[in-house]
């Protein structure tokens, strides 16, 4: 993948590739969020910060997917220990990497096709969890916040007006790319978008895609990726009971994602009870026995 380092600000840099990192700096010492995908990332950290002159004292990742921890154990092995930071739901799946592909199988033993290194990434011990709120490291106020929707506990990393967002909101190609976007709560993950939507005067670092200064255009789009989701789930379940594997298909084939293999149909799926779980909430959908979802209004 393209690796570009972006100057956010003095002493604060944005690592631009397939998944995104971030790195503030202080007296010659690193915090760097995120650690990409896999060993190659890992290395292009250990080389920037090379580059810049600093050590690496903290580790934060935001959230316990592959491609934002991949690189974090090449990074143990390969320099003077530092301090590994997550919030406490994300902790169990960076330490446990399999419970990745368990939760996108269903809970049981994920098959061969969620064990690649998109899925299965290689396990990293967490030092510290991570509380929302205002975290002092390395004499610098840090804030961290809450970004839960796109996975259980993820937080962004806040830092004078810069706001490392993790995966709160993806860019548009990819939206078009994959029209069914992971999702474990959709409730939350919109309360999110409208929280960052309301941030005025901050500049975003997302996980995925380039800096921006403003990002309610993105956001929007975002919001109505999901809405759309969540409006075909109930469409489907409307025209005919069914269980959440036939809800998948129909409405990623409406909704225009082709499922291409098994990791895709997982995340789809997550997406799709998402969205069921959205409407039950809320009263629209019930759940009966023999597994199908059927519309109350």
């Amino acid at each position: 993948m393209p690796f570009e380092v972006v100057q956010l600000a003095e002493n604060v840099y944005h690592l631009q590739s397939g998944a995104n990192v971030g790195v503030i700096i202080t007296n010659g010492r690193a915090i760097v969020i995120d650690a990409g995908l896999d060993d190659d990332m890992g290395k292009r950290i250990k080389r920037t910060l090379e580059s810049l002159g600093v050590s690496l004292a903290a580790l934060i990742l935001t959230h316990g997917h592959a491609d934002h921890f991949g690189g974090a154990a090449y990074l143990r092995r390969t320099l003077p220990p530092f301090t590994v930071y997550a919030p406490p739901l994300e902790a169990a799946f960076i330490s446990q990497p399999t419970l990745e592909g368990m939760m996108l199988s269903a809970g049981a033993t994920p098959i061969d096709q969620l064990r690649g290194k998109f899925t299965l990434a290689q396990p990293c011990t967490v030092d510290q969890l991570l509380e929302i709120g205002t975290f002092n490291l390395l004499g610098l106020d840090l804030e961290i916040v809450p970004l839960t929707g796109h996975s259980p506990s993820q937080v962004g990393v806040r830092y004078r007006d810069i706001l490392f967002s993790a995966d709160a909101f993806l860019p548009v190609a990819t939206l078009r790319k994959y029209p069914v976007p992971f999702t474990v709560h959709m409730g939350q993950a919109l309360e999110t978008l409208g929280r960052l939507n309301d941030l005025n005067g901050a500049l975003f670092a997302p996980g995925h895609g380039a800096q921006l200064s403003d990002a309610r255009q993105v956001i929007a789009e975002n919001i109505a990726v999901l809405e759309r989701v969540i409006e075909t789930t109930l469409m489907h379940v409307r025209t005919a009971p069914a269980n959440d594997g036939a809800l998948t298909q129909q409405v990623c084939a409406t909704l225009g994602d082709s499922l291409p293999n098994a990791v895709s149909y997982g995340l789809a799926r997550t997406a799709v009870q998402a969205a069921l779980v959205y409407l039950y909430e809320r009263a629209q959908v019930t759940f009966e026995a023999g597994g199908a979802w059927r519309a109350t209004v």
